[in-house]
């Protein structure tokens, strides 16, 4: 099986052989993964070169022919890495099978069957899957696009999976108890994201679990007024700063929905 690593630099091997693929071959191959695995000959070399140039079609069919080539001389099939289809009216389509075992692919099973657990309130699961996930991540992903526009929406999605998967594993670490470990990285969050309406409702759940009170009511309070000065709605802290000086938020256990 083709094993393809674009969250980082990108890696291809086959059956763990690697396929040492030159970085305009790798690029094609991301562009044409990124794209769905179908592509037409003009969009692909769109892809990679934005602005293609009358010899763009001949330098993409050349290193197509060279990767797979690459992939035969490893064990493979030309067929596993990409077929190349003439349809009539003189159109070139670029495909490549589904079945690859990509680390974005496994990010995104990971992240969802974290937030499955999670749902579950199978705690210990949900963290050991998000960590498994978020141990996949990059904090520049898909380098090899080089900012390319084909990757541009395909990046922003990874990025909001991987916020998405760092909650989950956040909310089943404050579910298990582990508590001081998750303050200091909420503090950090609320200075790195201000923005984000769910770090301060998080920060002082885990604060009130730590017998911290007074802080976590003073962090609603913050928030409230922040998110009130902007015109959002912040009936959902108001009701937790209650619950808190109250005394009648849960102390452990599953978080409010």
């Amino acid at each position: 099986m083709i094993k393809m690593e674009m969250l980082g630099p990108a890696q291809f091997s086959y059956d763990d052989r690697p396929l040492a693929f030159r970085p305009l071959e790798k690029l094609i191959h991301i562009a044409l993964r990124v794209g769905g695995g179908t592509r037409g000959m003009t969009q692909l070399a769109e892809d990679v070169w934005v602005v293609p140039t009358p010899g763009s079609a001949s330098t993409l069919r050349g290193c197509l022919s060279r990767a797979r080539a690459k992939l035969v001389a490893a064990g493979g099939a030309a067929e596993e890495l990409t077929r190349t289809v003439r349809l009539s009216g003189g159109r070139t389509m670029v495909t490549s099978p589904r079945d690859w075992d990509t680390d974005t692919d496994r990010f995104r099973e990971g992240a969802a069957a974290a937030h499955a657990a999670y749902d579950a309130e199978q705690f210990g699961e949900a963290q050991a899957l998000a960590d498994a996930a978020l141990k996949l991540w990059y904090d520049d992903p898909l380098p090899d696009a080089g900012g390319r526009p084909f990757a541009l929406r395909y990046i922003e999605e990874l990025k909001a999976m991987h916020w998405g998967v760092t909650l989950t594993r956040i909310k089943a670490d404050i579910c298990l108890g582990w508590l001081p470990e998750v303050i200091a990285e909420l503090r950090q969050l609320a200075v790195e994201r201000p923005g984000e309406g769910e770090i301060p409702v998080l920060l002082a759940t885990t604060l009130y679990r730590s017998n911290m009170a007074c802080e976590a009511a003073e962090i609603c309070q913050r928030a409230i007024a922040d998110r009130e000065g902007q015109g959002i709605d912040s009936r959902r802290l108001q009701g937790l700063q209650q619950a808190i000086l109250t005394e009648e938020a849960p102390l452990r256990g599953p978080l409010e929905r």
